[in-house]
């Protein structure tokens, strides 16, 4: 990232030849610093300090009116962010004490040496560097999320314009998703390996990837000067492709930018237009550039059912004819595919669906909003049309009428139980035991949850921390680490967060409890 001003410093030190000296020294020495003001006593240190808030004070110990030490401590009260460095004649340990008290960066002995000024002013670049990052990213994010933010943008951001590419791997999340996906999909992110894209893009503009609302969706900010850039847009199609190389082609990539670059001031009213270009653009399982100019131009698909797919719907239910239904409801999916219908236009076709087989089936309706939680969680974790459409078809027509025994549900409550606590270690979702046991996800949850109190994926937790506390009280010693990856938690810190939320305890604050005699 290329440097857009430079860090101040400010000099107090009584004797003129040593002070110029010292100027001469940094403006040889240090070009990302600049001397702003020097004094000749510490009361006018304070004052110019006040004025000029630089981000560096070299003062000597020495001086009238008020000594370096009485203005380190002035000025670490009121400006602890400021570096300081002490200078003095005197090799005194007493002053070196007082000094690293009072949190100074460095103690530096007179005369200074070429060697020691510049090892200091490295390090302290170092740190002024990260300190402005983490301003600059905390100013970005929260003008993303509309934020006021709780300081004054700085100089480096106030004169730089602004790219934004709004990041979707896969499709949108618009549920809460349990701890197999929240994993999978940060598995995915953490494929991309941001500084080298951004090197082989050869971009010098200083860039921030931020977390948005939704799980799988981030933003990717450039700065950019326009003079520097043959079109602001440039760099999109290079974005995706690089993304799509390190993810391995895992899931589509889907990219929403705009056409112009834009001041800071404007980044939540764009960041709102991405998000909503995103929400209305993206292509389930199919990798899409969303551009603001061409977005105007795309006319929504849906609309009702038109009234001969609708009549063959219900006649193919009256008659009972269930085969000749699927199949309908099939070449509906692939019509729907073919045309291209958006996440969220096929969503709404698929809710309608839904809801006209529910009112004409002579059975009783599974839950409308557990069903419709189905059909976001099939769209959001698909990752190809063809399993997009039979994982739908599988669930739009486990609502039809079939055969089963009486104790049917019972039996296969029993078998998901002693499957989950035979397998609670490994990777479990709805998804794999509706897979493993050849049934609908929904109705998967509805009978565990029918004869167990809670959903099959509570269980599987209650096994994994009941599992955890036993080993932590059996043997103490053992990593936490160690132990989350045994009970099937690859991320220690996620373990952590689940068995707080179970226990009202982290795993620390559980092991201390039940050791302490």
């Amino acid at each position: 990232m290329h440097r857009d001003h430079s860090f101040k410093i400010l000099i107090a030190e009584d004797e003129k030849i040593i002070l110029e000296h010292i100027v001469e020294k940094i403006e040889q020495t240090a070009p990302f610093f600049e001397v702003v003001a020097t004094a000749m006593n510490g009361e006018d240190a304070l004052e110019l300090v006040k004025c000029h808030r630089p981000d560096v004070l070299f003062t000597d110990v020495k001086m009238p009116l008020m000594d370096g030490i009485e203005l380190t401590r002035q000025v670490k009260m009121l400006y602890p962010d400021i570096h300081i460095v002490i200078l003095s004649g005197y090799d005194n340990f007493a002053y070196a004490q007082q000094a690293l008290r009072l949190g100074v960066s460095d103690y530096l002995l007179k005369p200074m040496t070429r060697e020691s000024l510049q090892d200091t002013l490295d390090e302290i670049r170092l740190k002024l560097e990260q300190r402005n990052r983490i301003h600059e990213r905390n100013i970005i994010t929260q003008d993303l999320n509309g934020l006021q933010p709780s300081i004054s943008p700085p100089f480096s951001l106030q004169n730089n314009r602004f790219m934004l590419y709004l990041i979707c791997l896969g499709n949108l999340r618009r549920y809460v998703m349990d701890d197999i996906d929240a994993q999978n999909t940060n598995k995915i992110w953490n494929m991309i390996q941001w500084d080298q894209m951004m090197d082989r893009l050869e971009s010098t503009a200083k860039w921030w990837v931020i977390d948005d609302k939704n799980y799988s969706v981030k933003f990717l900010i450039m700065t950019t000067k326009d003079k520097d850039m043959i079109s602001p847009n440039n760099f999109t199609d290079e974005i995706q492709s690089e993304i799509s190389s390190f993810i391995q082609h895992s899931c589509s990539v889907t990219l929403s930018t705009h056409m112009d670059s834009v001041p800071l001031n404007d980044l939540w009213e764009t960041a709102q237009t991405l998000r909503k270009s995103m929400d209305k653009g993206l292509i389930p399982c199919q990798s899409t550039i969303i551009r603001q100019e061409e977005k105007k131009l795309k006319q929504e698909h849906f609309s009702p059912l038109d009234p001969v797919t609708a009549s063959s719907i219900e006649k193919f239910v009256k008659q009972g004819k269930f085969e000749p239904l699927t199949s309908e409801i099939a070449r509906l999916l692939e019509e729907w595919r073919i045309e291209n219908y958006t996440q969220h236009e096929l969503e709404r076709s698929l809710i309608e669906l839904a809801r006209l087989l529910f009112d004409r089936l002579d059975v009783s309706k599974p839950n409308s909003a557990e069903f419709e939680s189905g059909i976001y969680h099939i769209v959001a974790t698909a990752r190809h049309a063809d399993d997009l459409n039979q994982n739908m078809l599988n669930l739009l027509t486990s609502c039809l009428p079939a055969p089963k025994k009486p104790d049917s549900s019972e039996e296969l409550y029993i078998k998901l139980k002693e499957y989950i606590r035979l397998n609670f270690t490994k990777a479990i979702n709805v998804d794999h035991l509706a897979h493993t046991f050849q049934f609908n996800a929904s109705y998967i949850i509805r009978v565990f949850k029918k004869y167990h109190g809670m959903p099959p994926l509570q269980y599987l937790i209650s096994l994994r921390i009941q599992e955890a506390k036993r080993m932590i009280e059996e043997k103490p010693e053992m990593d936490f680490k160690d132990i989350s990856e045994i009970i099937g938690y690859t991320d220690q810190h996620y373990f952590s967060r689940v068995f707080r939320n179970w226990t009202g305890m982290n795993p620390s604050e559980f092991r201390d409890f039940v050791h302490k005699k």
